[in-house]
């Protein structure tokens, strides 16, 4: 995805965060055993700032935020945050996004120490890895709920909280989010190849990120649950759709990081749904089961895993 513009939240709106990255040292990273839990020192000292001024100038920003940040801010900031300049600016168009993350959905995450290090870990269960990550807590531009590398993941609170009426639907949707990115830590780790010009590899990298957030979190994982009322509501109609794009190379389609609905009624980013519908359909058909999710983790033949999942064929079968 290129750098998203500003916009509402529609799923996990992320740039690819490791395509091209270098193999990065595990400065603080943690093993399952003892998971690390969400670092808040950067939303911490965001919201500070906004308590003595609602609208923080670019210099207070660059000095009092970007420069104490985190490794959390530093993988943030290329192609989401940008500069402090883009901050602010972000800021001053919304700022009660940004008053609602820090009133509703921070307190909410200081309760969610625990809860998060033990998801962290069902993630690490799940896809046969053992090195946690941390899991970095900012505020962002508005553009983006989460991205990770090889180091860690980060949350963009403000974004995420657009999901959020209430604490406990704060703290739902902040563990659906990191066990979405904490697959995306694997898949980084893995040398997983992501593509904005390959529809079907970038839709099962994300969908892949989702199937794991599911097994994860089970009947709690929230985030996808628009996208999964709509999809088996028009499951045929939207493979056949996807698949024409695939077919075609086509890179400019509505299937994947874009700010607004596509279509009147279906929910953005569907494309992460498709995926995840692959991904399921080649793990319930393999025999060997971890092995089937180290391939799907590493997604070194995209085709192959559509071919051998047997997905799609069914609905053209019936005259699609």
């Amino acid at each position: 995805m290129a750098t998203p513009a500003r916009h509402a939240l529609s799923g996990f709106l992320r740039a690819p965060a490791f395509v091209g990255l270098a193999m990065v040292a595990t400065t603080g990273i943690v093993h399952a055993e003892t998971p690390s839990p969400l670092v808040l020192e950067d939303a911490e000292r965001f919201a500070a700032l906004l308590a003595t001024t609602s609208l923080p100038s670019p210099r207070e920003l660059q000095t009092l935020y970007l420069d104490r940040g985190t490794e959390g801010v530093s993988i943030f900031t290329p192609n989401r945050i940008e500069s402090a300049g883009n901050l602010a600016q972000a800021i001053a168009e919304d700022p009660g996004a940004y008053r609602k993350a820090a009133e509703l959905c921070l307190p909410a995450a200081r309760t969610l120490r625990g809860e998060v290090g033990r998801g962290i870990a069902r993630v690490g269960e799940i896809v046969g890895e053992s090195g946690a990550a941390p899991a970095y807590v900012v505020f962002g531009a508005g553009n983006s709920g989460g991205t990770a590398d090889e180091r860690g993941l980060v949350l963009g609170l403000e974004v995420i909280c657009r999901q959020a009426d209430s604490a406990a639907g704060a703290g739902q949707v902040l563990e659906d989010f990191v066990a979405h990115e904490m697959t995306h830590v694997y898949q980084a780790r893995a040398g997983t190849v992501q593509s904005e010009v390959d529809l079907l590899r970038q839709s099962l990298v994300e969908g892949f990120a989702d199937f794991v957030m599911e097994r994860a979190l089970g009947d709690r994982a929230v985030a996808s649950a628009e996208r999964a009322t709509y999809g088996h509501a028009h499951e045929a109609d939207l493979w056949r759709r996807f698949k024409r794009d695939v077919d075609a190379g086509r890179t400019d389609t509505e299937w994947l990081y874009r700010p607004v609905k596509s279509r009147p009624g279906q929910p953005a980013d569907m494309g992460y749904w498709i995926g995840k519908r692959i991904c399921e359909a080649y793990y319930a058909r393999a025999e060997d089961k971890r092995a089937a999710m180290r391939v799907l983790l590493e997604l070194r033949d995209p085709a192959a895993i559509l071919a051998e999942s047997g997905y799609g064929a069914k609905f053209f079968e019936r005259g699609g």
